[in-house]
């Protein structure tokens, strides 16, 4: 049977059995003698419902940690599970990170008898590996005994939730990441790249020349050689007097 040496949760019960008053001292002022602990007979097994890794036991930060205590009763009369509690250690055990929480339960377990006791706790803290002492406190009501036993004192690990990609928070973080970087390129490139670049020439604007076209530049689109030479002189211009009849020229 292990005993528990100091868990905090034993402060927190109230009952008889936790209230047992030493023997009195003897007469002559001499120191009352030392009680010894109880063997209890029983077995404790405790297991974790959601934990079926076999690279070791994991507990999700703000998740319900489940964990099963059976207890099989194996001395001659009934006894109590009166509560469960524990405690998180530094690895190393040499710093308790946070109390658990005690669930006080008062199961009556008869001889030869098993019960299941359902403990849970939700983890949160830093990931990283810790140690879970979980204790049972037992009492036996025909021997006046409060029983302390460690059901389970080894390394675990808490792990942080896994992030969705559409979480709205991320989504919120991503979008705010963004601006920021966007906003501080744009600073960026128009404080030191800008400057760097080669201004561009001004180019004056030139007023349109309109062509002059001479009669002599303007060539006949047409062969006038067909053509009888008769045709191609002109008549010359007859006087006409005054009567309004032409003068008949001269033979």
């Amino acid at each position: 049977m292990r005993f528990l040496s100091a868990l905090p949760f034993i402060a927190l019960l109230t009952g008889s059995v936790l209230a047992a008053d030493p023997p009195p001292a003897p007469a002559g002022g001499d120191a009352p003698p030392v009680v010894e602990p109880y063997n209890l007979n029983a077995k404790v097994a405790v297991t974790f419902p959601d934990n079926d890794s076999p690279l070791g036991i994991t507990f999700v930060n703000g998740k319900v940690a489940r964990i099963n205590v059976e207890i099989t009763n194996n001395e001659g009369h009934p006894i109590i599970v009166e509560a469960v509690g524990g405690q998180l250690r530094k690895n190393d055990r040499s710093v308790i990170l946070r109390n658990l929480t005690v669930s006080k339960q008062g199961t009556e377990i008869p001889s030869t008898g098993t019960a299941n006791v359902p403990y849970s706790f939700v983890p949160n803290m830093h990931a990283q590996d810790v140690v879970l002492e979980l204790g049972v406190l037992f009492s036996v009501k025909e021997h006046g005994k409060a029983v302390q036993y460690t059901a389970f004192n080894s390394t675990i690990s808490v792990a942080e939730p896994p992030t969705s990609l559409l979480d709205p928070q991320i989504l919120f973080l991503y979008v705010f990441i963004l601006g920021v970087v966007s906003a501080g390129g744009y600073i960026a490139y128009q404080t030191w790249v800008v400057p760097m670049l080669p201004k561009p020439k001004r180019v004056r604007p030139v007023a349109p020349v309109e062509a002059v076209t001479t009669s002599a530049d303007v060539k006949t689109g047409f062969d006038e050689s067909w053509i009888p030479e008769h045709h191609l002189k002109r008549p010359a211009p007859q006087k006409v007097r005054s009567g309004g009849t032409p003068k008949p020229k001269k033979a």
